[in-house]
């Protein structure tokens, strides 16, 4: 029992040892990341959904990816980014990240994606050899669906983690959520937003 308490606390006092450690980034450090993965819808809400289930307009919040009642409608997709950041402190990171997503409806059309996203991050854990990034972005996005595109914008929260290989070159493994919203000034009915999981692999280069 008492080789036990020892242990938990070794765990426990871990994650402050790392963000105590001297930072490994200067003001004007650079990152460069390419990511790759998969999306899972999780939520779609209309707040005055009007189709033929819901004529009293009250609003629709489906879950998860399926072809349920009370799913999204939406299948698990794929998605794709490149980003670059300068750092303006040790531990604040600020950039942009350009993406692709995509996900295939129930009638079997795919809708898609394009994020072009200013994006902050915060690295409370750097080593020199494992980073722990937490992320969010916002900026515009080409939302596309059949024949049909709309601009509007979107965000993201990501948290990651990231083992470096040499001094320059790391690899790593990142989930967070994205939040899609459709916005319409002169149809407000037509409002709803789209939010996914996305879990994806990174390769990130920095110097």
């Amino acid at each position: 029992m008492k080789k036990f308490k020892i242990a938990l606390m070794l765990l426990l006092l871990i994650p402050g040892m790392l963000s105590a450690a001297e930072p490994y980034y200067d003001s004007g450090s650079q990152m460069f990341s390419i990511k790759a993965g998969v999306t899972t819808p999780f939520f779609y809400y209309n707040p005055e959904n009007d189709n033929s289930t819901n004529t009293n307009k009250n609003p629709v919040i489906s879950m998860w990816p399926g072809m349920g009642h009370d799913q999204t409608h939406r299948t698990i997709g794929g998605v794709a980014s490149i980003a670059y950041q300068v750092f303006l402190n040790p531990y604040l990171a600020l950039g942009g990240e350009l993406g692709f997503q995509f996900d295939f409806a129930n009638d079997g059309n795919v809708g898609t994606n394009v994020p072009i996203f200013m994006k902050l991050t915060y690295m409370p854990v750097q080593t020199g050899k494992i980073d722990v990034p937490i992320s969010i972005g916002a900026g515009f996005l080409y939302a596309g669906y059949k024949d049909l595109s709309k601009i509007t914008f979107g965000c993201e929260v990501e948290l990651g983690v990231r083992f470096f290989i040499t001094e320059a070159w790391g690899v790593g493994v990142n989930v967070g959520m994205y939040l899609f919203p459709e916005i319409y000034t002169s149809n407000t009915e037509w409002f709803s937003m789209m939010s996914y999981i996305p879990a994806t692999i990174s390769v990130t280069y920095r110097h």
